[in-house]
């Protein structure tokens, strides 16, 4: 399955051109991501949109017997925050959806990340990241009744546009009977920006 997730991920990459690639994974998950940097293609500067899809699995939650993969396409704006030396801060909006123990989940997240360049006097470069995404029960659809996500992250990037990653995600996707928690793990990984 890992070999097949990595083989479409790097020809999905090549084939929607995209910007940045990442690929995230434990002994028992696997996580790709891949971001269009819209500024590159028109003028929507600091504009991106993605998709991810997360193989979880039940060794990484406690409140589902047999996961289905989670799928996103996500929406966000990101800049430089003025008057702070390397911070990074974005909005976005994203749409999730997977299957829980036959349940149907969809939902539609909104949330901040954040990324600042540790100034450290080092020849490589490091990185703190985060994430925060929420939907109420609003913008929670099917069998769902709100989702949240939280992560964090340390990436090193030892040559220029490739990272190392080590971060810790928790994902909840409740559901209007019972609290669910879909995957709260530890993962590394590696990023490439083109």
């Amino acid at each position: 399955m890992l070999k097949k997730l990595v083989l479409s991920v790097l020809i999905s990459s090549a084939v929607f051109a995209a910007h940045q690639v990442e690929l995230n994974v434990n002994d028992k998950d696997v996580e790709g991501q891949l971001r269009l940097d819209m500024g590159r293609m028109g003028s929507l500067e600091h504009t991106y949109i993605g998709g991810r899809f997360l193989n979880g699995d039940n060794n990484n939650s406690q409140t589902i017997a047999d996961p289905d993969p989670l799928m996103e396409v996500s929406f966000m704006v990101q800049n430089d925050v003025r008057g702070v030396r390397g911070l990074k801060v974005g909005l976005g909006i994203k749409s999730e959806y997977t299957k829980i123990d036959g349940r149907q989940f969809a939902a539609i997240p909104l949330g901040i990340e954040a990324e600042l360049k540790l100034p450290l006097n080092s020849p490589v470069a490091f990185y703190l990241g985060g994430a925060l995404y929420y939907a109420p029960s609003v913008l929670s659809f099917k069998d769902a009744d709100d989702y949240f996500e939280t992560r964090i992250h340390l990436d090193a990037e030892p040559i220029d546009n490739a990272r190392v990653e080590v971060g810790y995600r928790q994902i909840d996707t409740n559901l209007k009977n019972r609290s669910v928690t879909y995957n709260d793990s530890w993962y590394f990984g590696v990023r490439l920006d083109f």
